[in-house]
């Protein structure tokens, strides 16, 4: 049920984010404490994503829900930035963040390594295959091994 109810939350959200000039990175729907939660998280198509442009959007899809009259669950909705260590989910980001630095873990090793920070060299979309930049060291890794990437930043 949840399932059907946030892939009609996306549809709807969809259009909105798109006329704000960003993209959706990820949406969940949870219950955190008492209250269900539906998070969108968006990025600007180009630069970072404002917080204006962020309620712009929250207003636009609250205004939607609004008139909808079979919408009966009770929840806070939130938009937001997915941050500066974002999680990497799909192939679009692999490719637009190539050349940054991740924080990469994995289910098994490989060097000798579950966890390490590297460039996102690139992704190969034919074999799934990443290829990392570890201070001159370059390999390669299957996506099925990566259990997780994150942008990284050192301050």
């Amino acid at each position: 049920m949840a399932d059907k109810f946030i892939d009609r939350m996306i549809g709807i959200a969809l259009p909105i984010i798109d006329e704000n000039n960003c993209e959706l990175v990820d949406a969940e729907y949870k219950k955190e404490g008492s209250d269900f939660i539906l998070r969108f998280y968006v990025e600007a198509k180009e630069g970072r994503v404002s917080l204006d442009e962020c309620t712009e959007i929250n207003r636009g899809i609250s205004d939607v829900i609004d008139t909808m009259e079979d919408v009966t669950q009770t929840f806070i909705l939130e938009v937001s930035s997915p941050g500066i260590f974002r999680a990497l989910k799909k192939e679009k980001d692999y490719i637009r963040y190539t050349g940054s630095l991740v924080s990469v873990s994995l289910y098994k090793a490989v060097e000798g390594k579950k966890q390490f920070i590297a460039i996102l060299s690139g992704f190969d979309t034919d074999t799934k295959t990443f290829t990392f930049d570890m201070k001159g060291d370059i390999f390669n890794v299957e996506e099925k091994n990566v259990a997780k990437i994150n942008l990284h930043y050192e301050f």
